[in-house]
């Protein structure tokens, strides 16, 4: 026994001598990072879970919010039914109060008279189905298509303002009120006060016309001779002739007469006017520099003639430090309107080519330049002019859209600014209230600008005040037109949308599905000619589309 207990702790004393303090300690050291990765594991997978968690609890709530609002929805529309009956009930018995009684009554009546007349003729009998089937036609809201003793529909043609498009919510949470005087004859409604189905305007795809390879940033419909000029970022201009525009179709093959190229870098933005019988053109982009060019029409244009031969560009104009936003030519006089990253928006004259021409060669580049507007308020925020426009009823005055929640109305003779301020708030960013766009009602004193936050809003330039605010677009608004009677607002998102508003009810009367998108851009520029019903857009996906108006 004696033996086996000095083997045993001869085997202890063995064991003992292979462990060693630098090999505890490595033990030890190995121990606590697998204990910190089954740690770093566990807390990753809660983590996961918890988010999980939060997500399910979130599609829980959404559901939750989507099954009230259709509940909600549901409510409206049996209330909306309920109103339809008793104003049907007020119309067949003539009360002057009119409850779930009469209704019944009214029904119990139908029935009797169905009953009764299953023992009459067949005429009866047929005249009390046609009065019966008339009577459901006028719950479903639809015409009447049979002549029978029932009373005339009153005319309740109903426009109300809504701060988005196809908002028709609002017309069934508050019906229609008839009143107890006798209904008298429709008579018809002037198209100026109401929109009427025969003018309503629609916008059909004429023709796509696929030359750019890149985005087009800008198109500009000349006055005369059926040119359409379309600016890009590929860093040419292209000239297409639209005389025949009649004849095109969605499969027409289509190319541009002519390209003009002079530009070092992408183009942002282009206008034009008539001088004398010239028609000029001015492009600018990201060089910073406003050419000038004389558009000639295709068949003064040989197309495969050498290049100087053939050269359209009489004039450089360099002012600006920074690339250009926007160029707007006054609808009378000979002055233009640039709008720069550098801060600053510029007034000049502009010239016939003659001069122009002498003008660039003597390098005279900046001759024709009026004068330089910046932003009266120095504070620590750097507000950069993005767009401008003319205002139609004061041609002497301008209003500036910037990378704030600003505007400003210049005088373009005193140079006195006026400031408006359209957003409160005081802590978001003031980027999220960029205005990319601006246009001017050319009757009433009023400015409509589409902003980086998807809101189309309408300013009072008498009052200085924001007086409406619309949501349409799923994406920021990039793009503006007004037609030349002030009646209707045409607005391109980078949604790749158009949408067509009434300015007299703020409403919007349909969408089209304009262009793909590309980098999270779509809609770049819309432009209307001015004498046919001819609408262009250009698009991030490299096209320019040509719409037709057709009445309805």
């Amino acid at each position: 026994m004696s033996a086996s207990w000095t083997i045993g702790s001869q085997n202890q004393t063995s064991e003992l001598k292979n462990y060693s303090l630098p090999g505890i300690i490595s033990y030890l050291s190995e121990h606590c990072k697998s204990i910190e990765i089954e740690r770093t594991h566990w807390l990753v997978e809660k983590k996961q879970l918890t988010e999980k968690v939060a997500q399910l609890e979130g599609e829980n709530k959404s559901q939750d919010n989507i099954i009230k609002d259709l509940t909600r929805r549901i409510k409206m529309l049996e209330y909306s039914l309920r109103q339809e009956r008793i104003k049907y009930a007020k119309l067949t018995g003539g009360h002057h109060r009119v409850n779930s009684d009469v209704i019944t009554s009214i029904l119990s009546r139908d029935e009797k008279n169905g009953e009764g007349s299953a023992n009459a003729p067949p005429k009866h009998k047929t005249r009390a189905h046609r009065q019966l089937l008339s009577k459901y036609l006028q719950e479903l809201g639809l015409d009447d298509i049979f002549s029978g003793d029932l009373p005339p529909r009153p005319s309740l043609t109903h426009h109300r303002s809504s701060k988005s498009y196809g908002s028709g919510i609002q017309a069934l949470i508050e019906p229609p009120e008839v009143e107890n005087k006798p209904i008298p004859k429709p008579e018809p409604v002037k198209s100026s006060s109401i929109i009427e189905e025969k003018s309503k305007r629609l916008w059909e795809l004429k023709a796509t016309l696929k030359s750019h390879m890149d985005g087009v940033r800008s198109v500009y419909f000349a006055p005369k001779n059926g040119i359409l000029a379309t600016s890009s970022e590929d860093c040419v201009i292209k000239l297409w002739d639209i005389s025949n525009y009649e004849s095109l179709n969605e499969s027409s093959f289509f190319e541009p007469y002519f390209t003009l190229r002079g530009h070092k870098g992408p183009i942002f933005c282009s206008t034009g006017n008539q001088i004398g019988n010239e028609q000029m053109l001015y492009t600018a982009g990201k060089e910073g520099n406003i050419r000038v060019w004389d558009l000639r029409p295709s068949n003064e244009i040989d197309t495969y003639s050498p290049g100087p031969d053939r050269g359209c560009c009489v004039g450089v104009w360099a002012s600006h430090n920074e690339p250009v936003w926007d160029l707007q030519h006054h609808p009378v006089d000979n002055l233009l309107l640039s709008v720069s990253s550098d801060g600053v928006t510029k007034l000049w004259k502009t010239i016939d080519s003659r001069t122009s021409i002498e003008n660039w060669v003597e390098g005279r580049a900046s001759s024709n330049l009026l004068k330089n507007y910046t932003f009266p308020i120095s504070d620590d925020d750097f507000h950069t002019p993005t767009c401008c426009a003319w205002i139609m009823t004061e041609l002497n005055s301008f209003v500036v859209g910037y990378t704030s929640p600003f505007l400003n109305i210049y005088d373009n003779q005193t140079g006195k600014p006026t400031i408006i301020k359209f957003v409160k708030e005081q802590n978001a960013p003031l980027a999220t209230y960029q205005i990319n766009s601006i246009v001017t009602d050319p009757n009433h004193s009023l400015a409509v600008s589409g902003h980086e936050d998807k809101h189309i809003r309408f300013f009072d330039l008498n009052s200085c005040t924001c007086i409406k605010d619309l949501v349409g677009h799923t994406e920021s608004v990039s793009s503006l037109l007004m037609d030349k009677y002030g009646n209707y607002v045409i607005s391109g998102g980078h949604d790749g949308s158009l949408r067509f508003w009434d300015m007299r009810n703020y409403q919007c009367l349909h969408e089209i599905p304009a262009h793909r998108k590309k980098y999270d851009e779509g809609v770049f520029s819309i432009a209307q000619h001015q004498n046919l019903p001819i609408l262009a857009s250009g698009g991030a996906d490299s096209l320019v589309k040509l719409y037709n108006m057709s009445e309805e």
